[in-house]
């Protein structure tokens, strides 16, 4: 028997969080082993994203989207259920990013001709559909008023 609750299957969020968890999968065995041979990669987040954490400097430099690379110099990958975070260089001086998965608009490593390109997210998506829930609840339809005649 069919669930009629389900409306249809959503192929694009499914797809969207498959690809962010492998790259999340990818990062995270770079974490642990390093980057073997000759991959690097190249991932461009939103900048002003909810839960980036990049210097000002940077992100004056940089306010709407970055790409970074990892290669050969980079120190401190660690990975975190929502976000990863990392040590790179600039100018001489390291800096720690935090970027949240849900940032990333991009992920491509050359040496294996893989790219993935990633739908744009509204910088607080959840939160705006938190608020339309509550404007949903709070609105009166005036047909509740009315007296029947």
């Amino acid at each position: 028997m069919q669930n009629k609750n389900i409306l249809s299957i959503d192929y694009d969020s499914l797809t969207v969080t498959a690809m962010r968890d492998l790259v999340k999968k990818v990062l995270s065995q770079v974490s642990k082993n390093g980057l073997p041979d000759k991959h690097h990669f190249y991932i461009t987040f939103i900048t002003h994203f909810m839960g980036v954490t990049i210097p000002d400097i940077i992100k004056n430099k940089y306010p709407d989207e970055m790409t970074i690379v990892i290669e050969n110099s980079f120190w401190d990958l660690r990975i975190d259920r929502e976000d990863f975070s990392i040590k790179l260089s600039f100018d001489g001086i390291k800096n720690e990013l935090i970027i949240p998965f849900n940032s990333l608009t991009a992920f491509s490593d050359p040496y294996a001709n893989f790219h993935l390109k990633f739908p744009k997210l509204h910088y607080n998506e959840k939160q705006i559909k938190e608020n339309e829930t509550v404007e949903k609840k709070n609105i009166i339809n005036i047909k509740d008023f009315k007296k029947d005649k």
